[in-house]
């Protein structure tokens, strides 16, 4: 059987919520569609009902249907299971039937998705978009910011994940490591799973302390952003042209432009820099108070802010390096493939799939470290044949969309094999009496407020 009837699901759909597994999620549906398949969309929504619900979407050009749970903040890991969104769920793929499902996230939907598509013998891809899978506060990212590679277990995680302050010990404990159970076991009850980069696969299996080759890896389809004739125009800086350094995106704290700025201040002091070397920032600042300390960062240094931009904008700059100086670790990278399209070197940081993408095609820095970027850009500065180097290097990092089709399609045929083969040897899911034991807890201390802090504060 060949899949011809494909149903994708998903944490959420424009105009709602945007970010790169929407648009990948959008990319891969209309290539789809293009090609003849019969598909559709199943996404979780921020807005709960009084009663949790599906309900159809007229505005799109395939069938979408949106889950409505009936809790609020059900993007939190506490919240992650859900019976009634379960239930929705099970009751849809019998309604529907399709051939394959393509799970994208499980974040306000429920944790089991996989499990049941499994149960009704409905084979499931599972696409590992990020490293939610093992860690309930998403990110990998300590309270204090620092990277995480720990085992997902409550020793590890006691101290880290959100919190609303009411909880036990043994509520937090017992939600640990059913969360850990609950991803395990979607990992293995997938027919097929999938990462775009090593980077990503590593991290979630290992911590969850399950085998490495568990994960295929495939590679996110790149989508052009650029005028043929503004494309691959990349040029050495000319003698006595200041080195033009471009960071574009969404700007979070986690983007390192704070760092970069220090970098760049640090470079001002150890030589004169005016004339010599530039800083473009294109891009939106996510809130008022980095705007403004980033704009005090910039004071007296040559940096521009650009805001809300076209890619044309930062084509007709022809930008000498692109800068994504990120502090949290990148699970790909779309900004990767738009510099490669613009022909330009890349100075990333040594952490998540960034430099595992970028290769010799640019440059590594350890992440919040404003000495390590200072010393790289002093080096270029001094000798620009650097650049001219790692320009060589640049070859194409993700296929086109066709190319990504075909090899999806691969896996789908893949996935409905291992599906139709069988596989008695899989465990049971995650101990019920465990689980009643958890949703005891919770419900006996329900609150309707966000998560206030991270990690327990007492014994």
């Amino acid at each position: 059987m060949k899949a011809r009837n494909i149903l994708h699901v998903a944490h959420g759909f424009f105009p709602e919520c945007g970010g790169g597994t929407e648009t990948h999620v959008r990319s891969v549906m209309e290539k789809q569609q293009e090609m003849g398949l019969s598909i559709s969309l199943l996404h979780g929504s921020f807005e709960p009902r009084e009663e949790a619900c599906i309900e159809t979407r007229q505005d799109l050009p395939w069938p979408t249907h949106v889950l409505h749970r009936s809790d609020s903040y059900s993007d939190y890991w506490d919240r992650a299971h859900a019976v009634d969104a379960s239930r929705l769920f099970r009751g849809f793929l019998r309604e529907q039937k399709p051939d394959l499902v393509h799970i994208h996230q499980w974040i306000r939907l429920s944790d089991d998705l996989c499990e049941i598509a499994w149960q009704e013998g409905i084979p499931s891809l599972l696409f590992l978009h990020d490293l939610y899978a093992s860690c309930p506060a998403c990110f990998r990212l300590r309270p204090d910011d620092s990277h995480c590679e720990r085992l997902l277990d409550p020793a590890n995680c006691s101290d880290c994940v959100p919190l609303r302050g009411h909880e036990s010990p043994r509520e937090v404990a017992l939600g640990i490591s059913m969360y850990a159970d609950n991803m395990r076991n979607e990992l293995r009850k997938a027919c097929r799973t999938l990462a775009a980069t090593h980077a990503t696969a590593d991290l979630v299996t290992e911590g969850l302390g399950l085998d490495a080759d568990l994960v295929g890896l495939l590679p996110l389809s790149r989508v052009a952003r650029f005028e043929p004739g503004l494309a691959s125009t990349w040029q050495a800086p000319a003698p006595g042209e200041a080195l033009r350094l471009a960071f574009w995106g969404l700007v979070t704290r986690r983007k390192g432009v704070d760092v970069l700025l220090e970098g760049l201040r640090q470079l001002s002091e150890s030589r004169p820099i005016e004339g010599r070397i530039e800083l473009h920032v294109f891009g939106g600042i996510d809130t008022p108070e980095l705007s403004r300390e980033l704009h005090d960062l910039a004071r007296g240094l040559p940096v521009h802010f650009h805001g809300r931009y076209e890619y044309d904008q930062i084509a007709t700059l022809r930008p000498h390096l692109a800068v994504f100086p990120s502090t949290c670790f990148e699970t790909y990278g779309l900004v990767l493939d738009e510099a490669i399209e613009l022909g330009a070197p890349s100075l990333v940081t040594s952490i998540g799939a960034l430099p595992e993408r970028v290769g010799n095609a640019g440059f590594a820095v350890p992440p919040k470290d404003p000495m390590a970027l200072c010393n790289l850009l002093a080096r270029v500065l001094d000798d620009p044949d650097l650049l001219t180097q790692a320009q060589a290097q640049i070859v194409p990092i993700s296929p086109d969309p066709e190319r990504h089709h075909e090899l999806l399609m691969s896996e789908y045929e893949r996935a409905i094999q291992a599906c139709a083969a069988g596989r008695a040897d899989l465990p049971q899911g995650p101990d019920l009496e465990q689980r009643l034991e958890l949703e005891t807890l919770r419900r006996s201390t329900a609150t309707s407020r966000a998560p206030l802090q991270r990690g327990l504060t007492r014994n």
